[in-house]
């Protein structure tokens, strides 16, 4: 049974000739335990999205369903407790500068009302388990980025929520700091049993810690699915799109003039290891001059990507293309030789 259900969802901004749909029908679902990822570019409406999970934005249609409990329609008492089950992290970290990083992560703890003799030792706990210790008693300003982030993120973790939501929760942070970051979240979620609903702009945000991943353009969720289905065969021009940023096309930006027939590979799992260019030479009259090549790993299982202009004759290169689509690859043919 999914832990989140959203069905129907509805946000709009503003009203008459004013008005703007932010969320346009969103059905979508979170199974627990998993890291759930939503990508789309400024203006998808995935942070809408993700602030109408625990109602920080109220959806004018549709429902969305955490835990069994209906957030469109709990009472105010009701929705302050369902809401200290989804801890959220932000992307400007939105500490409280007056307070120290222990200050910081208490303050959810007293609007809570828990006892003062309980709050000093989770404070502590907290900062032990995202490694800042040691920074109890800094201010926000005495912080780099990163470790401002972890001081949120035990913040967010303070009341021992269900539900953990990251609002571009990286995106200030430079890719080293953004690697470490997902790598604390991703231990969490694994000693915790949280779930993680985490949006960004980055795919490669996505494929370096996410179980699912929901696309998002213009309101609407345009295709969903495991993230190495998502990342080996988009099917939405959106989709294909973010797998490019990662992928990348420096041979067409650099305006590459190909001299037979140009191919980019996509390999996954085993076949990354293969010597498919070698079984090219072997067995065909071709020549594949290798201009890319990429291999990276998403959730343990390695992909890569390699692109080679291959020349020969027409019907050999066509031999080799039907070789390598034989081999459950996936191929596109970026351009051709104008005598090709």
């Amino acid at each position: 049974m999914a832990l989140i259900e959203i069905s129907g969802l509805v946000k709009t901004f503003g009203r008459g000739s004013q008005a703007v749909e932010a969320i346009k029908g969103v059905d979508l679902s979170v199974e627990p335990g998993e890291i759930f990822g939503i990508v789309g570019a400024s203006g998808a409406g995935k942070s809408t999205l993700i602030r109408c999970l625990n109602r920080l934005e109220k959806p004018t249609a549709g429902r969305v369903v955490v835990d069994g409990r209906d957030m469109t329609n709990l009472p105010e008492k009701e929705l302050r407790q369902a809401r200290r089950e989804m801890g959220m992290i932000f992307q400007h970290f939105n500490l409280l500068s007056s307070r120290t990083a222990a200050g910081n992560v208490a303050f959810p703890l007293e609007a809570a009302g828990r006892p003062k003799g309980e709050t000093g030792p989770r404070v502590a706990e907290l900062l032990d388990l995202v490694g800042l210790t040691d920074k109890a008693g800094a201010y926000p300003a005495q912080l780099s980025g990163g470790q401002k982030q972890r001081v949120g993120i035990a913040r967010a973790l303070a009341n021992n929520p269900k539900v953990l939501l990251c609002d571009e929760a990286t995106s200030a942070l430079d890719p080293q700091t953004t690697l470490s970051i997902l790598a604390l979240i991703k231990d969490i979620q694994s000693r915790l049993g949280l779930t993680v609903v985490l949006i960004t702009h980055e795919m490669t945000v996505i494929t370096e810690i996410c179980d699912r991943v929901a696309v998002m353009e213009a309101g609407r969720i345009v295709e969903a699915g495991p993230v190495l289905d998502i990342f080996a065969n988009p099917r939405h021009p959106a989709s294909s799109g973010f797998v490019e940023a990662v992928v990348g096309r420096r041979n067409q930006e650099t305006g590459y003039q190909p001299k037979g027939v140009l191919v980019r590979v996509f390999f996954l799992g085993a076949a990354a290891r293969e010597p498919l260019v070698a079984s090219l030479v072997r067995l065909f009259a071709v020549e594949p001059n290798i201009l890319q090549a990429h291999i990276d790993h998403i959730k343990g299982t390695a992909f890569g990507t390699l692109v080679m202009d291959m020349t020969g004759g027409a019907e050999s290169c066509r031999e080799a293309l039907n070789f390598l689509r034989a081999q459950n690859l996936k191929l596109e043919v970026l351009a051709n030789a104008p005598d090709a």
